[in-house]
């Protein structure tokens, strides 16, 4: 939000929601979400929740991780957090990501009332800069939170320790375009 507001300023209102609670006062011509959607495991709700907030003729559009995102990075982690030093911590770390597919997508995005509903996938490999920083914030967030802290950093290591270097993350994007019937 704090970024959102350095570009925007005044230009633009600014609300922290669970999206699956999402309300507004009035309704809006347009929802833009990137790298967002696949932390909601809950996909037919949130899509009948983001349709709830749009004005006949309103669009969606998104991009998030899709089937397939970051598979070798996945099984990195999974790896490590099979070792009972840190398993033991990790309780909540199951179903952390929903990559959803096109097939899967489409058929929701009709059910929640959204019409005109495309999907596609799109290959984005990341080779970060820092990559322990990168997967400490980016991908490890929520399982680091659950580690006490002095077991945080190993374990960031030890998932780094399990790809093949240059760090590579496969990317695989789910673009996400529907609209609401009217107008």
């Amino acid at each position: 939000v704090e970024k959102a507001k350095e570009r925007l300023g005044d230009r633009a209102d600014y609300l922290v929601s669970d999206l699956l609670e999402l309300e507004l006062e009035e309704p809006v011509d347009l929802v833009f979400s990137t790298a967002t959607l696949h932390w909601i495991s809950d996909h037919d709700c949130l899509f009948r929740q983001l349709r709830s907030v749009l004005r006949p003729g309103g669009r969606l559009v998104a991009q998030c991780g899709g089937k397939g995102n970051v598979a070798a990075h996945t099984q990195a982690i999974a790896a490590v957090a099979s070792d009972p030093h840190y398993g033991q911590h990790l309780t909540r770390a199951r179903g952390l990501w929903n990559f959803a597919s096109p097939e899967e997508t489409e058929p929701r995005l009709r059910a929640a009332g959204f019409v005109d509903a495309r999907c596609w996938f799109q290959d984005k490999p990341v080779q970060p800069e820092r990559p322990l920083e990168f997967i400490s914030t980016v991908t490890l967030g929520p399982i680091l939170d659950q580690l006490p802290p002095e077991k945080r950093r190993p374990f960031a290591e030890a998932v780094l320790e399990q790809h093949e270097q240059p760090l590579v993350l496969d990317y695989v994007r789910l673009n996400i375009e529907a609209h609401v019937p009217g107008a």
